[in-house]
C-alpha cells in the first residue's frame, strides 16, 4: 500500500500546485481539473479503507467493487488501485503541461 499512497501523495501535490494555476488557466484545463478532483478524493478514501481492512480479503474486494474494480484477490485490488492512482497522477500532469 506504500507505493499506492506515494503515488496518491504525488497526485495530491500536483493537484495542489495546479489549483491556483487552473484558476488562471483555460476553461478546458479547469474542466479537466474539476473532473479529476473528485476521483482523487474517492481513491484516497478507498485506499485508506482498504489499508484498514488489510488481511480481510472479503472487505477489500467489497471496497474494490464500490470503485468498479473487478478483482479476485487482494493483490488484484492493490494492482488496480495502483493503476488508478497512476492514471490520476498522469491526468494532473497532463493539465500542468497544458498551462
Amino acid at each position: 500500500m506504500k507505493l499506492i499512497e506515494d503515488i496518491l501523495a504525488d497526485a495530491q501535490t500536483l493537484r495542489d500546485e495546479l489549483a491556483l494555476q487552473v484558476r488562471l488557466g483555460t476553461a478546458e484545463a479547469r474542466d479537466e481539473f474539476e473532473k479529476l478532483e473528485p476521483h482523487l478524493h474517492k481513491l484516497k478514501q478507498k485506499t485508506k479503507e482498504i489499508a484498514e481492512a488489510a488481511g480481510d480479503t472479503a472487505k477489500e474486494l467489497a471496497i474494490a467493487a464500490e470503485l468498479g474494480i473487478k478483482a479476485d484477490s487482494a493483490e488484484d485490488v492493490k494492482t488496480a488501485l495502483q493503476l488508478a492512482a497512476e492514471e490520476l497522477r498522469e491526468g494532473f500532469r497532463k493539465i500542468a503541461k497544458s498551462l
